[in-house]
């Protein structure tokens, strides 16, 4: 009977162990969790995102610069110029704009073969949406009006009731859209 009494005790102590281990467990994990949601949350402000969508966090800015200092402020908050991966992503985007915004796309290393900043193709994304005129001239033009060199960057706008993407002169100031993934 002294070896019941001494084993229900060892067996409480086991128990008040176990419930203890379980408990620090439980803080622990909810220290991580916090300690990743501040760290994204860090990183979020970093860039000043506003919005996120499907994984990744946008910033909008309120600023115009041309297309390469755009792209440069964006690398520099640990992001990049939106990639457009999905029409989904882009009615998103478009409901988030009133005006023409740059966009991770061009063809500056070789006219005519446009490529986003993440070195994907049109083709890898299966996205397009340049704007076609009735008239038959379609976007992208590489007008040479503004701009002799032609029109190697793009932007998004939303435009005669449907969101379109037009190529422009690289050195025209323009709001812009930056892109990270979280």
């Amino acid at each position: 009977s002294v070896s019941l009494v001494f084993a229900l005790g060892g067996l409480c102590v086991l128990g008040i162990m176990y419930f203890s281990v379980s408990v620090q467990l439980s803080a622990q994990k909810t220290i991580h969790l916090n300690l990743i949601l501040t760290t994204l949350y860090l990183k979020a402000l970093t860039l000043n995102c506003t919005t996120n969508f499907h994984g990744k966090l946008y910033f909008f800015s309120s600023n115009v610069l041309n297309w390469s200092s755009s792209r440069a402020f964006c690398v520099s908050k640990g992001a990049d110029l939106v990639t457009i991966t999905s029409q989904t992503e882009q009615d998103f985007l478009a409901s988030e704009i009133e005006e023409q915004h740059w966009i991770g796309l061009t063809d500056l290393k070789t006219e005519g073969h446009w490529v986003w900043v993440n070195n994907q193709t049109l083709t890898d994304t299966g996205v397009q949406s340049w704007y076609k005129r009735a008239s038959g001239q379609s976007e992208p033009d590489n007008w040479r009006g503004t701009d002799p060199s032609g029109e190697h960057c793009a932007v998004v706008r939303y435009f005669e009731g449907h969101v379109h993407w037009f190529d422009v002169s690289c050195k025209l100031q323009k709001k812009f859209i930056c892109e990270k993934k979280y």
